[in-house]
């Protein structure tokens, strides 16, 4: 029943608007003109929002982290290569002594050695394996694949909060649209009234304190236009920027507030356990619980093999022939064992046992505000509903009571301070009327979403402020009560 209520009200308020959704006016300098659903918008937003190239970096940097942790479990093979030209050695000498003799001898035995060679090329080709680590490239790896789950969470948080980022500033800004309306229409009703009482001032019918009283409402009025019309200059403002529009571009919106749009129409899983920042402050504890291993892992030996192939050559000319290279080949098993570190070890364990502690803290955090969040969002949802079932009348009540104090006026049977009580009425039952749509799309938006949305984001809230013209209102009606 309630469900039939509020879709006859968002019919009834459709057919209230009357005509196109109202847009910003281009200006004379616009650049460009956009013509936008909200399903555009969203695609849009989606497609050049910094949030989420942000967020595609940081999984981006997540599966490099991974490749690096994998890396570990394979051989490290890299190739070298060198050449010398020496300009003056000690050892030149060897190459003038005699061919003869002892001196000759001496000569012979240096010959293929490197002492005083003009050229010395090495290259070389190593290789290495890790053996044993003590589970450190076991949790390493374990560490980063939590890193990237994490990743993966915040770029599909980034893109669900986006989305509700987008249809907030969307609605807010056909809701400015709509209360700019509003204020204009009591300014030519109140523009009426008062060339009505000065026309029957002028010609006795009315006191100067009904002139003074219908022109004094007629200016006040003015300031309420104003303060709509900039606060609908900086809801465009917002939805520019979400966009990445320039700010001189003109927006035409073509999706009526009162649509349901069909993203928005299956509640999300409100369940604590499902939500995103909560599986992310259980990766947390996994990533953390896998830098205590990595730590505990310094305890053990290491082991590693280890190879080199280096040729060496010491030719005469520049370039070596075949027959002028040497070969050195080794082969090694390398065991390092921490006998005395001085408790860098094991303060590095402490230091992760600290973040598993607060690893911990964080997902009862994380759970807390996820319930509370969940709970507050229903309970917005709700408050919604029923203040759009609420409203679903009063606007056209407060536009027939607002027609027959003008009649009563025109015959009159009535004060001017009674029909600009009237008029003063019927504009905030349109605000309110006007806020109860935007509220409870908003509402209904975010609960579809909040299963993937962060706990704690740095958005609006889902119920709008009240504009300067519901203030404004109010300060006009307080004289009338004196």
């Amino acid at each position: 029943m309630h469900t039939l209520t509020i879709r006859a009200f968002l019919l009834v308020f459709a057919l209230a608007l009357a005509g196109p959704i109202f847009a910003q006016p281009p200006s004379s300098s616009a650049m460009s003109i956009h013509v936008l659903s909200l399903e555009q918008a969203i695609n849009r937003s989606l497609g050049v929002g910094e949030e989420i190239t942000l967020a595609k970096g940081e999984v981006h940097s997540a599966e490099g982290n991974e490749e690096v942790a994998f890396s570990g479990f394979l051989p490290q093979i890299s190739a070298t290569g060198n050449y010398t030209l020496t300009l003056k050695s000690q050892y030149s000498g060897l190459s003038t002594l005699p061919d003869t003799g002892v001196a000759g001898a001496l000569a012979n035995i240096f010959k293929n050695f490197p002492f005083g060679k003009k050229n010395q090329w090495t290259l070389g080709l190593n290789a290495s394996e890790n053996i044993f680590t003590g589970g450190r490239l076991t949790a390493m790896q374990d560490a980063a694949k939590a890193h990237k789950h994490s990743a993966d969470i915040d770029l599909t948080a980034a893109q669900t909060q986006l989305v509700l980022s987008m249809t907030q500033s969307y609605y807010d800004a056909i809701l400015a649209d709509t209360i700019v309306k509003i204020s204009r229409d009591a300014l030519e009703q109140a523009q009426k009234v008062y060339e009505l009482t000065n026309l029957a001032y002028q010609v006795g019918e009315k006191a100067e304190f009904d002139a003074l009283t219908a022109k004094v409402a007629r200016d006040n009025q003015i300031p309420v236009v104003i303060q709509s019309e900039d606060s609908r200059a900086q809801a465009y403002y917002r939805l520019k920027q979400l966009l990445n529009y320039s700010i001189d571009d003109s927006l035409q919106l073509t999706t009526p507030i009162v649509d349901s749009q069909a993203r928005f129409a299956m509640t999300s899983d409100t369940a604590t356990e499902k939500r995103s920042s909560v599986i992310q402050a259980g990766l947390n504890i996994d990533a953390s619980n896998a830098q205590v291993r990595i730590a505990e892992s310094a305890h053990w030996p290491q082991i590693s093999v280890s190879s080199s192939y280096a040729p060496v050559a010491y030719p005469n000319n520049f370039l070596p022939n075949w027959s002028d290279w040497y070969t050195n080949w080794t082969a090694a098993l390398n065991v390092s064992i921490p006998i005395y570190t001085g408790g860098n070890i094991s303060g590095n364990v402490d230091m992760a046992e600290a973040a598993v502690e607060q690893a911990n803290a964080r997902m009862e955090q994380a759970r807390e505000a996820a319930a509370m969040d969940s709970r507050t969002s229903l309970d917005a949802l709700h408050s919604a509903e029923a203040t759009l079932r609420s409203t679903a009348s009063t606007a056209s009540e407060a536009k027939r009571a607002y027609d027959i104090a003008s009649v009563r006026y025109a015959q009159g049977i009535s004060t001017e301070v009674e029909l600009n009580d009237s008029r003063i009425q019927e504009e905030q039952a349109r605000e309110n009327s006007a806020h109860a749509v935007r509220n409870y799309q908003v509402a209904r938006a975010k609960l579809s979403l909040l299963k993937d949305l962060p706990v704690n984001p740095a958005t609006s809230s889902t119920t709008l402020t009240p504009t300067a013209n519901n203030s404004s209102s109010a300060m006009q009606r307080a004289p009338t009560g004196q």
